[in-house]
């Protein structure tokens, strides 16, 4: 990492917390102990450092080892940069690996020992939609015209709003890069492939691809953790944003780079 570039230190939370270790930390990251406690509890790995170069990040990340914690360190590119993952529509489970189809036509296959951990979470996204209402206003020319007898014309105003949609997701990971060798949406998916088990309900038949999918994978560690939403400590951050930077932390807490 370039010593002119944004690095972030984050550590895993703690299942107990006394003052003693929250003043020690706050004393390494340069934050109030009260908005420290904030950062050190949890069930994700939570940023707590925003740095300068990477001397100061493994600085901090050093002594915040030193009282305990695990630190992991991350750069601005590898915490914030597009997700490049496999989005996958159809799926074909056959002997021994996994074929996962585009609507264009790629396609990805995995082998059990490809995957080593699967998350599983739930995802908000605003889909924007333009809607048309239809009214009446006051013509006030023609009504001056008319002497004040009162003439209405109609009116259409355009307006957009962005309805929240949630579904569920599933990435599964390699070892070898922190975006996801496949991703599976719950409203991206056509469960033809399903046959006569596709049931009307989106989120039963992605709950039975998420079941076979552990079933071909099962030395992955499947971790659930962003079954609810977590926010980040990264300013200027969007539901999109931050489910990427969470995903991207739970893969490097699981395949630590580094003492």
């Amino acid at each position: 990492m370039a010593e002119d570039q944004i690095v972030y230190v984050a550590v895993i939370p703690q299942d107990s917390l006394d003052d003693e270790l929250a003043k020690a930390v706050a004393e390494v990251v340069g934050k109030a102990p009260y908005e420290t406690r904030l950062l050190l509890v949890g069930v994700i790995p939570r940023i707590v450092a925003r740095c300068r170069g990477a001397s100061e990040a493994d600085s901090a990340a050093k002594r915040l080892r030193g009282l305990g914690l695990t630190a992991i360190v991350s750069s601005e590119a590898e915490l914030r940069g597009p997700s490049r993952g496999f989005r996958a529509q159809t799926i074909d489970f056959g002997e021994g690996e996994v074929a996962f189809h585009r609507g264009d036509g790629g396609e990805r296959k995995l082998r059990a020992g490809d995957v080593f951990l699967i998350i599983r979470g739930i995802m908000q996204t605003y889909m924007e939609e333009e809607t048309v209402k239809t009214g009446v206003k006051l013509n006030k020319g023609a009504t001056v015209m008319l002497g004040g007898i009162p003439v209405f014309r109609k009116t259409k105003d355009k307006s957009k709003s962005p309805p929240l949609q949630t579904e569920w997701f599933l990435r599964l990971y390699g070892r070898q890069s922190s975006d996801p060798a496949v991703e599976l949406r719950q409203l991206d998916i056509d469960y033809s492939f399903m046959g006569a088990g596709t049931s009307p309900s989106s989120l039963t038949n992605f709950t039975a691809v998420i079941d076979n999918v552990k079933k071909m994978f099962p030395q992955a560690i499947f971790d659930e953790r962003l079954m609810k939403s977590f926010g980040t400590d990264i300013p200027a951050t969007t539901f999109e944003d931050d489910l990427e930077i969470n995903c991207r932390l739970i893969y490097f807490q699981h395949l630590p780079r580094g003492g």
